[in-house]
C-alpha cells in the first residue's frame, strides 16, 4: 500500500519531466510517416497528438487513484494488487481503442508491476521459492516480445510493435545480465530455497498460462513469417532455460567457507554447480545480445542494432570489472578498462555504421 502510494506520488512529477525532454532531446523535427522509413520510433507524432495523449494517461492514472480511494472509503473489500491490474487493463482497452502510445507502455509497465506484486503476495507465508516470481517476469518479457512481433502483421500497429519489443528486450536481458553477475548468482542461490510453487495454485496457473501464450504466439508467429526460425528457436531456448531454473531445487552456487577453491568472483567460491551456471548465464546473454544485434541487420532495423551495440559493449565493460577489478592492481585495471573501451567502443561503432549503412542502401534499391 505504501509503495503504491509513493509510486503514484512520484508518477506525475516524472511524467511531466519526461513529457518536457522529449521535445528537448529529440534529435530530428517531427516528420510525417510517409517521408520516414522510422516514423514508428517516434513517440510523438506532433505536438498536438503529445498533449492529447499526456492528457489522456494523466486520465488513466486519476481513475486509478480514485479507485483507490473509494475502495478504502467502502473498506478495502479490494486489495491494492486488484486496483492495480484493473487500472492496468482500462489502461491497455484504451490504448486499442484509441491507438495511444502512452497508455500502453503505462499499461505494460503497471502489469509487470502487477505481477511482481500478487505473486509476491501469494507466496507469503508458504515459503515458495522466489524463482517462481523471477520466471514469471522473464516470461513476461518473453510474451511482450512475442506479441510485438504479432502486431507487425500490420502497418498500423507498427508503433505497438515497437515498444512491445522494447520492453520484452529490456526485461529479458536485464535478467539474464543480472544472473550473469557476482550479485545475481548469490541471488540465484538464495531464490532456489523453499518448497516449489506447485504448492501455490494460483502461480502455477499463472505460469501455465504465460507459457501457453509464450508458445502460441510464437508458433503463430514463426508460422506467418513475422520471425524467422533463427528467432523462434531462440524464443524457445529462453523459454527452456527459465522453465528449468522454475522447477530447480536448491542449488548451491558457493563452498562454505574454509574451503580453498576460488573464483573469480571476489573471493567468493564457486562450486561446481556454480561454475556451470555461471557459464551458462554468461553465454546465454553474451550470444542473446550478438542476437539482438544480427536480427536488427536481418530485418533492416537499426535500432536493433543500436540497443544490441550498447547493451554488448556495456556488458563487455561490466565483465572485465567483474572478473579483473581483484586480480590486477588499481593502475593497471583502470589502464585496461581505458583500453578496452577504447578498443572496444572502435569496433562496435565501425560495425554499427557498416551495418546501418548496407541497411541504407538494400532499402534504397
Amino acid at each position: 500500500m505504501i509503495f503504491f502510494s509513493i509510486l503514484s506520488s512520484l508518477f506525475l512529477p516524472i511524467i511531466i519531466i519526461g513529457f518536457f525532454l522529449s521535445f528537448v532531446w529529440r534529435r530530428k523535427k517531427i516528420v510525417h510517416p510517409a517521408t520516414d522509413n522510422e516514423w514508428y520510433l517516434q513517440i510523438i507524432l506532433s505536438k498536438e497528438d503529445a498533449v492529447s495523449q499526456f492528457f489522456l494517461l494523466l486520465s488513466i492514472l486519476f481513475l486509478g487513484v480514485t479507485l483507490l480511494a473509494f475502495n478504502k472509503d467502502l473498506g478495502d473489500p479490494f486489495s491494492w494488487q486488484t486496483i492495480l491490474f484493473i487500472t492496468s487493463v482500462l489502461s491497455l482497452i484504451s490504448t486499442y481503442y484509441l491507438k495511444t502510445l502512452y497508455s500502453l507502455i503505462f499499461g505494460l509497465i503497471a502489469i509487470t508491476a502487477w505481477w511482481v506484486a500478487q505473486a509476491t503476495e501469494w507466496t507469503q507465508d508458504k515459503d515458495i521459492t522466489l524463482s517462481a516470481i523471477f520466471v514469471g517476469s522473464a516470461f513476461v518479457g518473453l510474451l511482450f516480445y512475442s506479441l510485438g512481433h504479432l502486431h507487425e502483421r500490420e502497418m498500423k500497429w507498427k508503433r505497438f510493435s515497437f515498444v512491445y519489443l522494447f520492453f520484452g528486450i529490456i526485461l529479458i536481458t536485464s535478467a539474464l545480465f543480472f544472473l550473469s553477475s557476482r550479485t545475481g548468482l548469490s541471488f540465484f542461490e538464495e531464490m532456489t530455497k523453499g518448497v516449489s510453487f506447485f504448492s501455490s495454485w494460483q502461480i502455477t496457473l499463472s505460469l501455465f498460462i504465460l507459457l501457453v501464450f509464450i508458445l502460441g504466439v510464437s508458433l503463430y508467429i514463426v508460422t506467418k513469417k513475422l520471425v524467422s526460425s533463427f528467432e523462434f528457436l531462440a524464443i524457445l531456448s529462453l523459454t527452456f532455460l527459465f522453465g528449468v531454473i522454475a522447477l530447480l531445487p536448491q542449488q548451491s552456487i558457493f563452498f562454505q567457507a574454509g574451503d580453498f577453491y576460488n573464483s573469480y568472483f571476489g573471493g567468493k567460491q564457486l562450486s561446481g554447480s556454480g561454475v556451470l551456471w555461471a557459464i551458462i548465464f554468461n553465454l546465454v546473454i553474451f550470444f542473446e545480445l550478438l542476437g539482438l544485434i544480427f536480427s536488427g541487420y536481418l530485418r533492416r532495423e537499426t535500432w536493433l542494432i543500436n540497443l544490441g551495440a550498447i547493451l554488448l559493449s556495456l556488458l563487455i565493460i561490466v565483465k572485465y570489472a567483474d572478473w579483473f577489478f581483484t586480480f590486477l592492481g588499481k593502475s593497471i585495471f583502470f589502464i585496461g578498462a581505458g583500453i578496452l573501451l577504447f578498443v572496444v567502443g572502435w569496433f562496435m561503432e565501425k560495425g554499427r555504421r557498416v551495418m546501418i549503412s548496407n541497411i541504407k542502401e538494400q532499402t534504397q534499391t
